[in-house]
């Protein structure tokens, strides 16, 4: 009795799916290769270089303050919540 199956050629292992960790390694440090030499951007000479004194701090990282400010305040009431339900319960 025949079947229906068509019979497939048999592929082989992907460069998505490596069959042990050395091809897995040589592939990442292959890409990583490629990738730095295709990606080195060349430097201006011309730009000036700016140095840690000349940045201002405030601007750069008001936003992290102001986060720290709002999780200071959330974790204040947080814990007067706690403190009040300790003595009520």
């Amino acid at each position: 009795m025949p079947s229906n199956r068509t019979v497939r050629p048999a592929k082989g292992r992907s460069a998505a799916n490596p069959s042990n960790y050395s091809q897995l390694y040589k592939q990442s440090e292959q890409n990583l290769l490629q990738s730095s030499t295709l990606a080195a951007p060349a430097a201006d000479p011309a730009a000036p270089q700016r140095s840690s004194h000349e940045v201002d701090w405030k601007q750069e990282y008001g936003f992290v303050l102001q986060d720290l400010r709002h999780l200071m305040v959330i974790s204040l009431a947080l814990l007067a919540v706690i403190v009040g339900l300790g003595f009520v319960l």
